[in-house]
């Protein structure tokens, strides 16, 4: 049995910052990603900046940017069944893992829903348009169908998105413009990986023509010429 409980008192303490991810696609009228997008997970904005419980309504300040609210959460000892809607299709058997944020939208559109005759009531995860970008929260954990699914919609395809299994890519603007790339090896084996330009290493100065090379567990910093 699952139960959707009052926020708790007890402090998470790395729960001060937002658990998000930057997505390079814009948003169009239907919700998918074409101006820059945010990802929120959950319990955003939970803690402080000394990692107590806020008071207020959560996700604290960007709450009015997302358009929804939670202050209720549950944790989930079950996986529970997910459903998605025009804006993000999952395929059958996608859940929802371990968390539970009972969010209130507040002029955020529902991007899924629980198969849930009580958490069915509040959406898993929304999205809101805000300035030129689009803000999205998703409450829960999702489990890899689900999490898949998200990152069809968010991640771009191309060479950005490597092919590799243990291979993560992201990137960052760093202040003079120009896209910072942050390759992750997550194995025991060398990988290359391909790119579509040239790059130079901000840590090394080691310029990459075709392909990156990441040694066991490596990590490199290569940004854009």
């Amino acid at each position: 049995m699952v139960s959707l409980a009052r926020r708790s008192t007890a402090p998470r303490p790395d729960s001060s910052r937002p658990a998000s991810s930057r997505s390079s696609y814009p948003a169009d009228s239907t919700g998918r990603p074409t101006a820059p997008g945010l990802v929120l997970g959950p319990r955003t904005g939970y803690g402080d900046t000394e990692a107590r419980a806020r008071t207020g309504l959560q996700p604290g300040r960007p709450a009015e940017a997302a358009g929804v609210t939670y202050d209720e959460f549950s944790n989930l000892r079950d996986p529970l069944p997910a459903t998605g809607t025009d804006l993000l299709p999952l395929p059958p058997g996608a859940h929802a893992l371990h968390w539970a944020d009972g969010l209130s939208p507040r002029g955020a559109e529902t991007l899924a829903a629980y198969e849930h005759p009580h958490f069915g009531r509040r959406p898993a995860a929304t999205t809101h348009r805000h300035g030129a970008g689009r803000i999205t929260y998703v409450g829960i954990v999702p489990d890899p169908a689900f999490a898949r699914a998200l990152f069809d919609r968010y991640a771009p395809d191309g060479a950005w998105r490597p092919a590799h299994p243990s291979v993560t890519a992201t990137s960052a603007t760093a202040r003079d413009g120009r896209r910072v790339r942050f390759l992750r090896n997550w194995s025991w084996q060398e990988v290359s990986v391909p790119v579509p330009a040239a790059l130079r290493d901000a840590l090394s100065d080691a310029v990459y023509a075709g392909a990156v090379p990441l040694g066991p567990w490596d990590v490199k910093v290569p940004r854009e010429e």
